[in-house]
């Protein structure tokens, strides 16, 4: 019998509300969301694991589509490979990307991994010694290699901001998207922010300690998802971490994402000033044709 492949995959970016929209998705009859990220396109699975295994995620399922969410698929730099692998192995899938202002997402990945034990540092020390953290706040560069290898129309760009302003119209537009019915959603559920406090709590000691054992994160992966929420409600506290912005270092990140995100405002068809720099505006951008 032939196995089931995913009828849609998120591909990121994250800190850009894949939580929400993989939890949301989810309450519509028709759709099921592998509720742990198989992580296989981009990492070593791909090759010890094989397709087998990861289609056994959606085996057995009788909801009319199936899919899966990473948060990481969209890095090009952790995996070059994973877009390629993508078309190759489920070309029809459709993919959804949901973005937010690339500086903010920049912040909420450093807050983030701060409140996780991440000795990143000051903000100031983060976004010049961890790539990533500007990387993938690089939305264009990452969708054009999807781009090269899937159709525009099996790709469908979403935004955090249009989530948090109107989630009815969002989902609506997802439904069409993934072709099943657009009122089919719980919009109630997905009015209610979610993963809010990711970034509010730090590590206590223990917690700072446990994450440095080498066998924490194969650990977590394991477990169920209500035991490490009881964890992370004893072993972290309260107290969201603020960026302290030296302006020189966050005007050299707003030349670096500027280009980048003038050029995906374009391509998804929003004015240049959704989004707001406080080093520069967006309409200065030189215009590049979209191809």
């Amino acid at each position: 019998m032939k196995m089931r492949s995913p009828d849609f995959i998120i591909i990121g970016a994250m800190k850009c509300g894949t939580t929400s929209l993989k939890s949301d998705l989810s309450t519509h009859s028709q759709v099921y969301v592998a509720p742990k990220e198989p992580r296989f396109f981009h990492s070593d699975r791909y090759h010890k694991q094989g397709l087998k295994q990861y289609f056994s995620h959606f085996e057995g399922r009788n909801e009319s589509i199936v899919g899966e969410s990473s948060g990481f698929y969209a890095w090009d730099s952790w995996c070059e490979e994973t877009a390629e692998r993508m078309r190759r192995d489920v070309p029809d899938a459709k993919l959804l990307y949901i973005i937010r202002n690339p500086v903010e997402r920049v912040v909420s990945h450093w807050a983030w991994g701060i409140s996780n034990g991440q000795p990143w540092g000051p903000i100031n020390e983060a976004v010049q010694s961890v790539d990533r953290l500007v990387e993938m706040s690089l939305y264009w560069r990452q969708i054009s290699r999807y781009r090269e290898h899937f159709p525009d129309d099996q790709i469908k760009m979403l935004f955090l901001e249009d989530l948090k302003a109107d989630p009815r119209s969002l989902f609506r537009h997802c439904g069409q998207f993934l072709g099943v019915d657009p009122s089919g959603f719980d919009f109630e559920k997905a009015a209610t922010p979610k993963n809010q406090t990711a970034d509010k709590r730090t590590d206590t000691r223990l917690a700072q300690r446990l994450r440095q054992w080498s066998g924490f994160w194969t650990l977590k992966e394991i477990i169920p998802d209500s035991i490490v929420q009881l964890g992370e409600q004893v072993l972290r506290r309260d107290g969201k971490i603020e960026p302290d912005w030296d302006p020189e270092v966050r005007r050299q990140v707003e030349e670096r994402l500027a280009p980048d995100a003038a050029r995906m405002l374009d391509y998804c068809g929003r004015s240049r000033d959704f989004w707001t720099f406080e080093t520069r505006s967006l309409q200065d951008v030189e215009p590049t044709p979209v191809a």
